[in-house]
């Protein structure tokens, strides 16, 4: 939509003015293009609400929560039906505050996982509503709290806090010392709330600093062993009363942690699971089966595992995971035969254990096999997903990032990656070089807009982030924020600033120079005025109305964060065109007025020269976040070598579906740590399934 005007515009000048291009004409072109791009930014826009109250703004936010999470429940299959496992009160005392700070009753907190209501119940009940949920590995720690976030936001009253599933890995200390202050910026991002133009706080400050986020932190157990101790640490000193909180983690790291800090989470329950026992496994298995007939297979190891002839297989199923890796390679594929769960595996649990694990994709492949947009080939689902294993491993986190994949699976040579990352940039600066070249180049001459477009996509490249925007695109709500703020300071920029500093040099530069010169100086001091007042505004702290707060608008996922990318290009394009024809009028305005002259006889380094300078300004300020560009060109590089799939994100998404990754804000992860490290080891030594 907008290089279909340009071209179109650029036939007809060839065939009605033989190619000579004209300011007029030029305008028309930038003006058809810019118009035909927000077009379809329109056709795709989902409006952003009003802001609101508080209750309001919360309501909003805990709907956002309830559809993302209610999602995740049906792909990671939690509700149909939940595995039941058993939580208590834990046993080792050390790890809890005094119980009369914890609830006044004993035990404050049990429960089943099938019946989350009245853990919910047993939550609220405690004094300052502060839960620490542990288990070993695979015990249904995550999946737990999912399941409480989700009936504490169905059974919520209006000054009840929102509940809100946040990495804790993610908690950088240093740079927000305050708990409330990370919780605030990690919910921005995750759920897209609008800032206050001006101000500097917004909805997730304002419900963070009241208390009103309940922040359930994932994953305590995947910080470094000192970082752990510093949260413990952090939230003792930070949490107020009125704020609540829930931390899972493995029972292990937590105790650790608690030892190190030398204090537990104050008032904080701490509940751990029991293991599954073979009766209630039988039951769970046979409820999710079809009727059985007396000589079924399942019947025989149904009845082997509840008599103790399958120890690997009670063993294994003791937890939830080892339950749901039975559950996908043989109930969810109907012509699986169990046999061999009591028969050749029925006493090495580690084999076993393996088995399921190396069957597992190929499991959930065959399963939802109808769910898959595009067929890809199990053998390459295999190879990709090992292949992510391996580079999360590598990277030391936790993430599968699209915008670090990229590069994370570029050559391990340091000089071939260096390679790779050079002309990745060079072809990602070139993208938005074209348009601005092209226009600087037919007001000004090819040797201008040369110039002009190289420094301009070098500028680019180098002032571009390595991370992308989360951000939902609303050009017309940034167009709308801008107008408002520019008007508010009509009269400082008409009145103070031209009166007291462009006035004055505005008539001297009329009477030395001519009027041309004279408007010139007059604009230059309105813009220099308006640009003046944005930054001292800017440095100003801002209060919004706490009854007034911006919206959430949308949860952020890893899908929604390509497409903003993607769109962001195209809009950079646009940029790129209404900059090029900026400066190319800008340099024809000042020729003709004398104030730079630049006859099209001068030596082609004067063209050159303004054109650097030009293009690095205009670069250094206009900051491009193109990271979906370099994504996708250097997926144009591995897809065909077969180190990623070229789409990427679809690949990504299936997975996700499949029940292999989650999603964590905008970046993916797997669902289970002892499957990763399964798939990254048999990367490692070349086994394949």
């Amino acid at each position: 939509m907008v290089l279909a005007p340009v071209v179109v515009s650029v036939a007809a000048n060839q065939v009605l003015n033989d190619g000579v291009w004209s300011g007029p004409w030029l305008a028309g072109t930038i003006v058809a293009a810019v118009v035909a791009g927000l077009i379809v930014e329109r056709a795709g826009r989902v409006l952003a609400p009003a802001s609101g109250t508080v209750a309001e703004t919360m309501r909003e936010l805990a709907q956002l929560v309830h559809d993302r999470w209610s999602d995740e429940v049906v792909t990671r299959s939690l509700g149909d039906p939940p595995i039941p496992v058993s939580w208590h009160m834990t046993r080792r005392t050390k790890l809890m505050d005094h119980p009369h700070l914890i609830a006044d009753r004993e035990p404050a907190v049990s429960g089943r996982s099938d019946d989350i209501a009245a853990l919910a119940v047993a939550f609220r009940a405690l004094r300052r509503r502060r839960l620490v949920i542990t288990g070993g590995p695979g015990t249904g720690k995550t999946t737990l709290a999912i399941q409480l976030m989700l009936e504490l936001i169905r059974t919520r009253a209006d000054r009840d806090p929102v509940p809100v599933l946040l990495p804790v890995a993610d908690w950088d200390i240093e740079a927000h010392p305050r708990f409330q202050d990370w919780v605030a910026e990690r919910v921005r991002t995750d759920y897209a709330a609008l800032r206050t133009p001006g101000n500097q706080q917004d909805g997730a400050d304002i419900l963070a600093a009241r208390g009103s986020i309940l922040a359930i932190l994932d994953g305590l157990d995947e910080l470094p062993e000192p970082a752990r101790a510093k949260v413990i640490e952090k939230l003792s000193d930070t949490l107020t009363e009125r704020d609540q909180v829930i931390i899972t983690s493995r029972t292990t790291e937590y105790g650790n942690a608690v030892t190190a800090a030398r204090c537990p989470l104050r008032a904080a329950a701490v509940i751990a699971p029991k293991a599954l026992t073979p009766d209630i496994v039988a039951n769970y298995l046979s409820a999710c089966l079809p009727a059985l007939s007396s000589s079924s297979e399942w019947t025989k190891v149904l009845r082997a595992l509840r008599e103790g002839a399958a120890p690997a297989l009670a063993d294994v199923t003791s937890t939830a995971l080892g339950l749901w890796l039975v559950r996908a390679v043989y109930i969810d594929q109907p012509d699986a035969d169990p046999a061999p769960l009591a028969t050749e595996y029925a006493d090495d649990a580690r084999a076993l254990r393996a088995h399921l694990l190396d069957n597992l994709l190929g499991a959930l492949l065959n399963a939802r096999a109808t769910i898959r947009p595009v067929a890809w080939d199990p053998a390459r689902i295999t190879e990709w997903t090992n292949l992510l294993a391996r580079l999360q491993a590598e990277s030391g986190g936790h993430d599968l990032a699209w915008w670090r994949l990229t590069d994370q699976a570029l050559p391990a040579s340091r000089m071939r990656r260096a390679l790779a990352r050079t002309w990745i940039g060079w072809l990602s600066g070139l993208v938005f070089a074209l348009p601005a070249a092209l226009t600087a180049m037919l007001t000004y001459g090819p040797v201008f807009g040369s110039a002009f477009g190289i420094c301009l996509g070098l500028s680019a490249v180098q002032v571009a982030p390595r991370t992308p925007d989360f951000a939902p695109l609303r050009v017309r709500r940034r167009v709308q924020d801008f107008t408002r703020g520019l008007l508010s300071d009509m009269r400082m920029i008409f009145v103070i600033m031209p009166v007291g500093l462009g006035l004055p040099a505005a008539v001297y530069s009329t009477l030395l120079d001519g009027w041309k010169s004279g408007l010139a100086t007059l604009f230059s001091a309105l813009g220099l005025g308006w640009m003046s007042l944005r930054i001292m505004q800017n440095t100003k702290p801002g209060q919004p109305e706490e009854n007034r707060l911006p919206p959430f608008t949308a949860a952020v996922t890893p899908q929604s964060t390509w497409r903003v990318n993607r769109s962001l290009v195209g809009l950079q394009w646009m940029n790129a065109l209404v900059l090029g024809a900026i400066v190319g009028f800008a340099s024809d305005f000042m020729n003709e007025a004398s104030i730079a002259p630049l006859h099209p006889s001068a030596p082609a380094s004067v063209d050159a020269g303004l054109g650097i300078i030009s293009g690095i300004a205009f670069g250094m300020v206009n900051k491009r976040q193109h990271m979906w560009l370099m994504s996708t060109i250097a997926l144009v590089r591995l897809g065909p070598s077969g180190r990623l799939p070229f789409r990427l994100m679809s690949f990504l998404h299936d997975l996700h579906r499949l029940g292999i990754l989650r999603t964590v804000g905008p970046v993916y992860q797997f669902r289970h740590a002892e499957l990763q490290d399964h798939l990254a080891a048999a990367k490692t030594t070349g086994h394949s399934r």
